[in-house]
Protein backbone atom coordinates (compact mmCIF):
# COMPACT_ATOMS: atom_id res chain seq x y z
CA UNK A 1 0.00 0.00 0.00
CA UNK A 2 1.40 3.61 -1.11
CA UNK A 3 -0.52 6.11 1.12
CA UNK A 4 0.38 9.81 -0.72
CA UNK A 5 0.27 13.21 0.56
CA UNK A 6 2.01 15.10 3.12
CA UNK A 7 2.53 13.62 6.26
CA UNK A 8 -0.07 14.72 9.09
CA UNK A 9 0.46 16.12 12.50
CA UNK A 10 -1.11 13.34 15.13
CA UNK A 11 -3.38 14.03 17.50
CA UNK A 12 -4.73 11.03 19.08
CA UNK A 13 -3.72 7.54 19.00
CA UNK A 14 -6.35 5.89 21.57
CA UNK A 15 -6.61 1.87 21.79
CA UNK A 16 -9.59 0.47 23.69
CA UNK A 17 -10.16 -2.79 24.27
CA UNK A 18 -13.28 -2.53 25.53
CA UNK A 19 -14.80 0.22 23.12
CA UNK A 20 -16.57 2.23 25.58
CA UNK A 21 -14.69 5.34 24.61
CA UNK A 22 -16.90 4.49 21.18
CA UNK A 23 -13.84 2.54 19.03
CA UNK A 24 -11.53 0.07 19.56
CA UNK A 25 -9.09 2.20 17.37
CA UNK A 26 -8.69 5.36 17.04
CA UNK A 27 -6.37 7.72 15.04
CA UNK A 28 -6.30 11.16 14.43
CA UNK A 29 -4.52 13.86 12.65
CA UNK A 30 -4.48 17.11 11.53
CA UNK A 31 -2.79 18.64 8.66
CA UNK A 32 1.20 20.79 9.40
CA UNK A 33 1.46 24.22 9.75
CA UNK A 34 0.97 27.14 11.59
CA UNK A 35 -2.27 27.94 9.72
CA UNK A 36 -3.98 24.84 10.51
CA UNK A 37 -2.76 25.11 14.09
CA UNK A 38 -5.03 28.10 14.78
CA UNK A 39 -7.69 26.72 12.54
CA UNK A 40 -7.43 23.98 15.21
CA UNK A 41 -7.86 25.80 18.48
CA UNK A 42 -11.10 27.78 16.68
CA UNK A 43 -12.34 24.74 15.71
CA UNK A 44 -12.06 24.63 12.11
CA UNK A 45 -9.65 21.54 12.39
CA UNK A 46 -8.78 19.99 8.59
CA UNK A 47 -8.19 16.61 10.19
CA UNK A 48 -8.20 13.09 9.23
CA UNK A 49 -9.27 10.22 11.71
CA UNK A 50 -9.40 6.20 11.19
CA UNK A 51 -12.12 4.72 13.57
CA UNK A 52 -12.15 0.78 14.12
CA UNK A 53 -14.60 -0.92 15.93
CA UNK A 54 -16.01 -4.40 16.94
CA UNK A 55 -18.04 -4.56 13.43
CA UNK A 56 -17.14 -1.72 10.93
CA UNK A 57 -14.01 0.25 10.42
CA UNK A 58 -14.22 4.12 9.58
CA UNK A 59 -12.11 6.55 7.56
CA UNK A 60 -13.30 10.26 7.74
CA UNK A 61 -11.64 13.45 5.70
CA UNK A 62 -12.54 17.15 6.70
CA UNK A 63 -11.24 20.29 5.47
CA UNK A 64 -12.94 23.79 5.84
CA UNK A 65 -14.52 22.94 2.14
CA UNK A 66 -16.17 19.28 3.66
CA UNK A 67 -15.76 16.75 4.92
CA UNK A 68 -16.20 12.78 3.48
CA UNK A 69 -16.19 9.57 5.14
CA UNK A 70 -16.09 6.20 4.42
CA UNK A 71 -17.14 2.93 6.45
CA UNK A 72 -17.30 -0.87 5.50
CA UNK A 73 -17.60 -3.80 7.46
CA UNK A 74 -14.47 -5.59 8.69
CA UNK A 75 -15.36 -8.80 7.01
CA UNK A 76 -15.48 -7.01 3.51
CA UNK A 77 -11.41 -5.75 4.60
CA UNK A 78 -9.02 -7.37 2.42
CA UNK A 79 -5.99 -5.32 4.40
CA UNK A 80 -4.91 -3.48 6.85
CA UNK A 81 -1.26 -2.10 6.92
CA UNK A 82 0.97 0.27 8.16
CA UNK A 83 4.95 0.69 8.72
CA UNK A 84 6.99 3.62 8.34
CA UNK A 85 9.66 5.16 6.51
CA UNK A 86 12.86 7.43 6.65
CA UNK A 87 14.40 10.30 4.90
CA UNK A 88 16.68 7.66 2.52
CA UNK A 89 17.71 11.52 0.97
CA UNK A 90 19.12 12.93 4.13
CA UNK A 91 21.37 9.99 4.65
CA UNK A 92 22.58 9.98 1.39
CA UNK A 93 23.52 13.76 1.74
CA UNK A 94 25.70 12.87 4.75
CA UNK A 95 27.47 11.20 3.59
CA UNK A 96 28.22 13.44 0.53
CA UNK A 97 28.98 16.21 3.11
CA UNK A 98 31.43 14.41 4.74
CA UNK A 99 33.42 13.38 1.53
CA UNK A 100 33.30 16.98 0.28
CA UNK A 101 34.77 17.59 3.52
CA UNK A 102 37.69 15.54 2.86
CA UNK A 103 38.37 16.77 -0.66
CA UNK A 104 38.13 20.24 0.22
CA UNK A 105 41.01 19.63 2.92
CA UNK A 106 42.79 17.44 0.14
CA UNK A 107 42.51 20.09 -2.32
CA UNK A 108 42.60 23.60 -0.04
CA UNK A 109 46.07 21.93 2.57
CA UNK A 110 45.94 22.58 5.84
CA UNK A 111 45.70 26.76 6.17
CA UNK A 112 42.00 26.62 4.50
CA UNK A 113 40.98 22.93 4.30
CA UNK A 114 40.19 22.34 7.72
CA UNK A 115 37.88 25.14 8.62
CA UNK A 116 35.97 23.66 5.36
CA UNK A 117 36.39 20.27 6.66
CA UNK A 118 34.72 21.17 9.64
CA UNK A 119 32.09 23.33 8.13
CA UNK A 120 30.85 20.00 5.84
CA UNK A 121 31.32 17.63 8.78
CA UNK A 122 28.85 19.59 10.95
CA UNK A 123 26.06 19.61 7.92
CA UNK A 124 26.71 15.88 7.86
CA UNK A 125 26.28 15.55 11.45
CA UNK A 126 22.79 17.29 11.31
CA UNK A 127 21.85 15.37 8.17
CA UNK A 128 22.23 11.84 9.74
CA UNK A 129 20.56 13.39 13.52
CA UNK A 130 17.72 14.20 10.67
CA UNK A 131 17.55 11.15 9.47
CA UNK A 132 17.67 9.13 12.62
CA UNK A 133 14.90 11.35 14.32
CA UNK A 134 12.44 11.61 11.31
CA UNK A 135 10.19 9.04 10.41
CA UNK A 136 6.52 8.93 8.71
CA UNK A 137 4.69 6.42 10.07
CA UNK A 138 1.35 5.75 7.88
CA UNK A 139 -1.51 3.11 8.45
CA UNK A 140 -4.87 2.42 6.36
CA UNK A 141 -6.97 -0.16 4.70
CA UNK A 142 -7.87 -2.15 1.32
CA UNK A 143 -11.20 -3.06 0.98
CA UNK A 144 -11.83 -6.46 -1.18
CA UNK A 145 -13.21 -4.06 -3.92
CA UNK A 146 -9.55 -2.27 -4.65
CA UNK A 147 -10.49 0.63 -2.33
CA UNK A 148 -7.55 2.35 -0.54
CA UNK A 149 -7.89 4.38 2.55
CA UNK A 150 -5.45 6.01 5.11
CA UNK A 151 -2.81 8.51 6.01
CA UNK A 152 0.49 9.42 7.24
CA UNK A 153 1.52 10.80 10.16
CA UNK A 154 4.36 11.89 12.76
CA UNK A 155 5.16 12.23 16.09
CA UNK A 156 4.08 15.77 17.66
CA UNK A 157 5.33 17.69 20.45
CA UNK A 158 2.77 20.14 20.43
CA UNK A 159 0.04 17.93 20.63
CA UNK A 160 1.89 15.95 23.48
CA UNK A 161 1.12 12.85 21.43
CA UNK A 162 4.23 10.48 21.08
CA UNK A 163 4.40 6.94 18.78
CA UNK A 164 6.61 4.34 17.61
CA UNK A 165 6.58 1.62 15.04
CA UNK A 166 6.64 -0.71 18.12
CA UNK A 167 2.85 0.53 18.70
CA UNK A 168 2.24 0.38 15.37
CA UNK A 169 2.83 -3.06 14.51
CA UNK A 170 1.17 -3.69 17.81
CA UNK A 171 -2.02 -1.75 16.36
CA UNK A 172 -2.01 -3.19 13.19
CA UNK A 173 -1.79 -6.97 14.54
CA UNK A 174 -4.74 -5.84 17.03
CA UNK A 175 -6.57 -5.00 14.30
CA UNK A 176 -5.68 -7.74 12.12
CA UNK A 177 -7.16 -10.17 15.21
CA UNK A 178 -10.15 -8.05 15.01
CA UNK A 179 -11.00 -8.83 11.09
CA UNK A 180 -9.98 -12.31 11.22
CA UNK A 181 -12.65 -12.66 14.63
CA UNK A 182 -15.40 -10.44 12.10
CA UNK A 183 -14.80 -12.67 8.83
CA UNK A 184 -14.69 -16.39 10.81
CA UNK A 185 -18.09 -15.18 13.36
CA UNK A 186 -15.92 -15.76 16.14
CA UNK A 187 -16.03 -13.05 19.21
CA UNK A 188 -13.10 -11.07 20.12
CA UNK A 189 -12.53 -11.40 23.59
CA UNK A 190 -9.66 -9.23 25.45
CA UNK A 191 -8.56 -7.93 29.09
CA UNK A 192 -8.22 -4.03 29.30
CA UNK A 193 -4.93 -2.49 30.70
CA UNK A 194 -4.98 1.21 30.66
CA UNK A 195 -1.81 3.20 30.66
CA UNK A 196 -1.28 7.09 29.95
CA UNK A 197 0.37 7.69 26.38
CA UNK A 198 1.16 11.37 25.60
CA UNK A 199 -1.24 13.24 27.79
CA UNK A 200 -4.15 11.14 27.07
CA UNK A 201 -5.58 7.91 28.36
CA UNK A 202 -4.88 4.60 25.96
CA UNK A 203 -5.52 1.12 26.63
CA UNK A 204 -2.33 -1.25 26.40
CA UNK A 205 -2.97 -4.82 24.66
CA UNK A 206 -3.33 -7.88 26.43
CA UNK A 207 -2.05 -10.66 24.82
CA UNK A 208 -3.66 -13.25 27.22
CA UNK A 209 -5.45 -16.19 25.94
CA UNK A 210 -9.05 -15.99 26.47
CA UNK A 211 -10.40 -18.87 28.45
CA UNK A 212 -13.56 -20.74 26.85
CA UNK A 213 -17.16 -20.22 28.35
CA UNK A 214 -17.71 -22.95 30.57
CA UNK A 215 -21.11 -25.15 29.97
CA UNK A 216 -23.82 -24.96 32.67
CA UNK A 217 -23.93 -28.14 33.65
CA UNK A 218 -27.31 -30.12 35.31
CA UNK A 219 -27.05 -30.14 39.49
CA UNK A 220 -26.38 -33.56 40.71
CA UNK A 221 -28.14 -34.75 43.48
CA UNK A 222 -26.34 -34.51 46.70
CA UNK A 223 -26.32 -37.72 48.69
CA UNK A 224 -26.25 -36.69 52.24
CA UNK A 225 -24.34 -39.48 54.86
CA UNK A 226 -26.32 -41.78 57.48
CA UNK A 227 -26.87 -39.89 60.56
CA UNK A 228 -24.67 -41.95 63.26
CA UNK A 229 -26.18 -42.18 66.38
CA UNK A 230 -24.62 -39.85 69.33
CA UNK A 231 -22.92 -41.42 72.16
CA UNK A 232 -24.69 -42.31 75.38
CA UNK A 233 -23.57 -41.61 78.54
CA UNK A 234 -22.57 -44.83 80.54
CA UNK A 235 -24.59 -45.86 83.05
CA UNK A 236 -22.96 -44.88 86.41
CA UNK A 237 -21.71 -47.83 88.64
CA UNK A 238 -24.24 -49.56 91.82
CA UNK A 239 -22.85 -50.89 94.46
CA UNK A 240 -22.50 -54.01 95.15
CA UNK A 241 -25.24 -55.88 97.27
CA UNK A 242 -23.85 -56.75 101.47
CA UNK A 243 -22.89 -60.41 101.74
CA UNK A 244 -25.83 -62.29 103.87
CA UNK A 245 -23.59 -63.25 107.67
CA UNK A 246 -25.18 -66.52 109.59
CA UNK A 247 -27.27 -64.80 113.13
CA UNK A 248 -28.61 -66.94 115.69
CA UNK A 249 -32.25 -67.37 115.53
CA UNK A 250 -34.00 -66.58 118.70
CA UNK A 251 -35.45 -69.38 120.73
CA UNK A 252 -39.52 -70.03 119.75
CA UNK A 253 -42.06 -69.21 122.95
CA UNK A 254 -42.72 -71.29 124.77
CA UNK A 255 -40.31 -74.03 124.84
CA UNK A 256 -41.62 -77.14 125.07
Amino acid sequence: MNISGSPLVLRRFQIDETGTSGANVWIEARQSGIINFLLTIVGLDPNSSLKVTRGSISFRNSSVFGSSQVSTPLANIGAFVGGYKKPFLALVSAVLFFLTGFASLAAAGEDGGIMMFFFFAFLSLVCLIYYYLRKTMFMGFETSGGGTYGFAFQASVLEGVGVDIKRVESTIAYVNSLISSASLGEKFVEQSQTQVLGGRTATMLDSTPSQLPVQALAPQPVVQAAATPAPQPAPAPQPAPAPATNQPQPPSWPPN
